[in-house]
């Protein structure tokens, strides 16, 4: 595996769409005065699907690394500036089904966050995930991230109900 840094001349609109399947769901229960997260099964297990582009428009100042194993991109993640909060902001991060669980996510993630600690601007690194996708939490937590924020209506009126609210996990500098 090479970590490449991906031109944005070249990458910018790169569409990708990912298809999970989790058994394992985070219940947001809402509390008078906050939230809980209580890890529950999901039976029947939850498909997810994860699509968007790299380079997209909103982004304040966008970098982007690819994992090739030769000239196939396994995953890539992205990340910019939030510079109202000087926060390094985790935008993207995925990886392509036959590579998953061989840590070319926790490559990426390390090599951009190690990218945007050097630079000595932000004040740490966020990302945003859902409640669903447990793995992903999992690997957040272990590389040093934490909860910082759950958004219950995020995506829809019934986040909670559909099982996918969104939480941003935030690492410190």
């Amino acid at each position: 595996m090479e970590i490449r840094a991906l031109d944005r001349e070249v990458w910018a609109g790169y569409a990708y769409r990912e298809v999970y399947t989790t058994p394992l769901y985070y219940d947001v229960q809402v509390q008078p005065r906050g939230f809980s997260l209580e890890l529950r099964e999901a039976d029947p297990p939850l498909e997810r699907v994860m699509s968007d582009t790299l380079f997209a428009g909103w982004l304040e100042a966008p970098v982007a690394y690819g994992a090739f194993d030769g000239e196939t991109l396994m995953g890539a993640v992205e990340g910019s500036l939030e510079s109202w909060h000087r926060v390094f902001r985790v935008s993207n991060l995925f990886v392509s089904a036959p590579y998953r669980r061989q840590g070319v996510g926790r490559a990426l993630l390390a090599h951009i966050v190690e990218e945007a600690r050097r630079q000595g601007v932000y004040r740490g690194a966020m990302l945003e995930t859902q409640t669903c996708n447990v793995p992903a939490i999992a690997l957040y937590e272990q590389m040093g991230f934490s909860l910082c924020r759950i958004d219950r209506c995020e995506y829809t009126n019934d986040d909670v109900a559909n099982r996918e609210a969104r939480i941003d996990l935030f690492l410190p500098f």
